[in-house]
């Protein structure tokens, strides 16, 4: 694959095209620029409406510390992952074109990309990015943190940066689903008439001792991790905030949120499981035929031994040190992975999906603490 095809994949988005190929950023680039260039809006917003420091209530900018999570976190994350997610599925397949892991030609690789350069993409990313700024623009009048300290300026500042972080994280949503699709395509099945529902299985070349412990795919494993991490992120700033709605006794009026909690963990394992299934069936597959071929010559050694028992003794001992071979053969065949990842990238995984729910659980308990104790 050729840099040119790179643009395949972001081409169809104008702010993907400007950040890449005007500003030359890349997702990390990006994402400690939009800290710096989010936090200097909301100063200056702050100093404006004079709300940096706010005696009551209502919290001053420089009190609201779920608004610097949110800058400091949230924000450089989403637009990292905004043109890391057009960058890692580019990279991906080019490694495992030149692996020699599956075969895939141009063609597929042509019609995979397909999907990245439909207009309609950035129109619902827009559309919805804009609703989210209205929606958070109106709600923020009922919370008591910084943009909603005068339901003016600092609530537009905030809307503002919603839209731009819902556009990106929009677009970034559809990016994971659509790279999902395209890894199953893939690594899949065989591209062949479209009329033919019964597509032959690819064949994967799984080298079971690689390195990576992950059969060759140890770039499949570290994505997978990675958009696991995003989903971290993404239950860190929901147990974040519904601890603020918690601490301002609010929660019971916004229930709805409990609906995103929810969610966390499906979308947890759907982002590390997703792109790991792509490969899970071609493993098994390898895995099976190599045992099936292991097999079939066990069973052929065993009937000769069989119909030469009456051989000598030397011959007779040759042919059992051969069946104990295969034995050994298929017993080492038989621990083969089959999951494209190792036992340490799965327990990263889990890590990653624990952390974010221990503030709330410790939030929750200190709540219904302090009611037993009040009765």
């Amino acid at each position: 694959m050729q840099d040119k095809d790179f643009k395949d994949f972001y081409g169809a988005d104008p702010v993907a095209c400007w950040l890449i190929e005007k500003c030359n950023l890349t997702p990390v680039t990006l994402g400690m620029l939009s800290i710096v260039i989010t936090s200097s809006l909301y100063l200056i917003a702050a100093t404006v409406s004079k709300t940096l420091i706010l005696h009551g209530k209502p919290l001053g900018l420089l009190q609201d510390w779920f608004a610097w999570v949110w800058i400091c976190l949230l924000n450089p994350v989403i637009f990292g992952y905004y043109l890391w997610s057009f960058k890692a599925i580019y990279e991906l397949i080019d490694y495992l074109k030149k692996s020699g892991i599956v075969d895939i030609t141009e063609a597929e690789i042509n019609s995979v990309s397909s999907p990245y350069k439909k207009s309609w993409r950035q129109f619902l990313a827009l559309g919805t990015a804009i609703a989210f700024g209205i929606w958070y623009f109106y709600v923020q009048r009922n919370v008591a943190n910084w943009t909603g300290s005068d339901g003016g300026i600092p609530a537009l500042t905030g809307a503002i940066n919603g839209v731009a972080i819902f556009y990106a994280g929009s677009i970034l949503v559809l990016n994971l689903i659509t790279n999902v699709w395209l890894l199953h395509e893939l690594l899949g099945k065989k591209q062949g008439d479209e009329k033919d529902k019964k597509k032959e299985n690819k064949q994967l070349n799984i080298n079971p001792l690689h390195p990576d412990r992950c059969g060759g795919l140890g770039l499949l494993s570290q994505y997978s991790l990675n958009t696991a991490y995003l989903a971290a992120i993404f239950g860190t700033m929901i147990t974040l905030g519904k601890y603020q709605l918690i601490s301002q006794g609010i929660a019971e009026e916004y229930w709805y949120f409990n609906l995103t909690i929810l969610l966390y963990i499906p979308v947890s394992l759907v982002c590390f499981f997703g792109p790991l299934l792509a490969a899970r069936r071609g493993m098994r597959k390898a895995k099976e035929e190599l045992l099936g071929e292991i097999a079939k010559q066990f069973q052929i050694e065993y009937k000769r031994i069989h119909t030469s028992l009456s051989s000598d003794g030397e011959t007779l001992k040759k042919e059992t040190a051969k069946l104990q071979e295969l034995r050994s053969l298929y017993t080492l065949t038989n621990d083969f992975p089959v999951w494209p990842f190792d036992v340490t990238t799965f327990r990263q995984y889990l890590l990653s999906v624990v952390t974010p729910l221990l503030p709330l659980v410790i939030k929750l308990g200190e709540y219904y603490f302090k009611r037993m104790v009040v009765k």
